[in-house]
């Protein structure tokens, strides 16, 4: 919805993007990240997970982000969202994930 308001302006930041990086093929969509972000990692026993269309294993898990070293006390929460396990090519699933 936000982005139909933008109209012009999106063509001219995409414009200007794609000129600053020229050589970048933005067809293709970045892998995703697999580091950890939280302190107790993601391995844990109490570790959330979770599953993308493809059958990708992510982790869920939330930590605290300090945003000012300053101000230890001001943190608001974030998810590592880090791929765990990636879903194997030509596999079925032997059970429904609900």
């Amino acid at each position: 919805m936000a982005l139909e308001q933008a109209g012009s302006n999106l063509d001219k930041i995409i414009a200007r993007v794609k000129e600053k990086y020229p050589s970048y093929n933005w067809d293709i969509p970045p892998e995703p990240d697999t580091k950890c972000k939280s302190q107790f990692g993601c391995n844990g026993v109490l570790n959330i997970t979770y599953y993308d269309k493809d059958g990708n294993v992510f982790c869920g898990r939330r930590y605290k982000l300090v945003a000012d070293e300053k101000k230890p006390w001001s943190w608001e929460y974030r998810e590592c969202h880090a791929l765990l396990k990636k879903a194997e090519q030509g596999v079925e699933p032997d059970e429904l994930p609900f």
